[in-house]
């Protein structure tokens, strides 16, 4: 379930603290706002645009597709199940996890990565920073349905989708950051909250969006920590095992997404 309060409210001080702007604040007030990034870190030289990965809503049609889809994987001798299980995305072969990428990742890209293009296209514009590069900010914010790993495989796959002539599909998106601000997680083994802050650049020679990000990640830790007063935990590696990280308190799911923009209100015009 999505908190009752506005994300931004946890975030818009964050990005003030480390020198960033709210570029709601920075536009003239009669801007269509919705059609603009969220954040200017002007020193940087990054816009960013924030999203939220909300609550669940599994349709019948998503249930049909899916099942659709692993009877084709049997049929194939792909995947063998008998009965009801839930399908763990890293121990697929590769081709049903491009098969089951592509199901899922439409409402990815559309909402987020095509609609952020679009915005942080427009703010470089409107603010005459035709070099800014993009930031796309992905909080896990209420959707149980996708496991931490997961929602980052995912998206760091569409990040780094081209278009036939080899040219970056989201050539105004430089990188993407994923964290879940406000729903816990929790590594294999243990009942501490993990912060998750895992970003990916569209290109790994990116040393100065990947500079800035980790900088940023290390303020953000202690941010929360005061925050929340919360200790966020770290992996403890389990010899012969990778950790996991689920969200506490979560049963497996099938994977199921809605993602929104969180609503943002319009400064009003000083007098």
């Amino acid at each position: 379930m999505r908190p009752p309060e506005a994300l931004q409210n946890l975030i818009d001080p964050f990005v003030k603290q480390c020198g960033g702007e709210i570029v709601a604040e920075v536009l003239d007030t009669g801007t269509n706002l919705p059609q603009n990034a969220d954040y200017l870190f002007r020193n940087a030289g990054v816009i960013a645009e924030l999203k939220s990965l909300e609550d669940d809503t599994f349709e019948e049609s998503f249930r049909a597709k899916m099942g659709d889809l692993a009877g084709s994987w049997q049929r194939r001798g792909l995947l063998i199940v008998f009965g009801m299980t839930r399908v763990d995305l890293h121990r697929l072969p590769p081709v049903c996890q491009h098969e089951l990428l592509e199901l899922i990742a439409g409402p990815l890209q559309t909402k987020i990565f095509a609609k952020a293009n679009q915005q942080i296209r427009s703010t470089k514009k409107l603010l005459d920073l035709p070099d800014a590069k993009g930031l796309v900010m992905v909080a896990s914010d209420g959707n149980e349905s996708l496991p931490p790993m997961d929602v980052l495989y995912f998206l760091g796959r569409i990040l780094r989708k081209k278009h036939p002539d080899g040219t970056p599909q989201y050539s105004n998106i430089h990188s993407l950051l994923y964290f879940n601000p406000r729903m816990p997680a929790a590594f294999t083994g243990s009942d501490q909250p993990a912060l998750v802050w895992a970003t990916v650049p569209r290109q790994d020679e990116d040393q100065g969006m990947t500079g800035f990000l980790n900088a940023l990640g290390d303020q953000f830790r202690g941010y929360m920590e005061r925050t929340m007063a919360v200790r966020f935990g770290e992996a403890e590696p389990i010899k012969g095992q990778r950790p996991t990280l689920g969200f506490l308190g979560v049963a497996p799911q099938m994977p199921h997404i809605r993602v929104t923009d969180p609503p943002r209100v319009k400064p009003q015009r000083k007098a």
